[in-house]
């Protein structure tokens, strides 16, 4: 099923000349834009972080470079459990667990 728009442009019909001539003024535009000296080189970028935002790539990195999981502390826990020594603070578990339900 073919559907045919037509008449729904604002825009004036415009012959091929005037389109190349547009087109070409739109390319200059974008090359003095893109960072195109009057020598034809292209300009360097450059980007400065502020020393917050290095901070925080400096710290984004080392946390990058952490486990997902504290084997000392898993490893801890199953010998207390094994030992029979692990205690659950049974008041802040239920804590815990109603502070989550706020949460959503």
């Amino acid at each position: 099923m073919a559907i045919h728009l037509t008449g729904l442009s604002n825009q004036s019909t415009i012959n091929k000349s005037e389109r190349t001539h547009k087109d070409d003024a739109a390319a200059g535009a974008t090359e003095q834009k893109g960072g195109v000296q009057s020598g034809g080189t292209l300009a360097e970028d450059t980007v400065k972080l502020s020393g917050t935002a290095q901070t925080l790539q400096n710290q984004q990195a080392k946390l990058n470079n952490l486990p997902d999981v504290d084997m000392d502390k898993v490893e801890q826990i199953k010998n207390a459990i094994a030992a029979g020594e692990y205690k659950i603070d049974t008041q802040k578990l239920a804590n815990n667990m109603a502070s989550m339900d706020t949460l959503f």
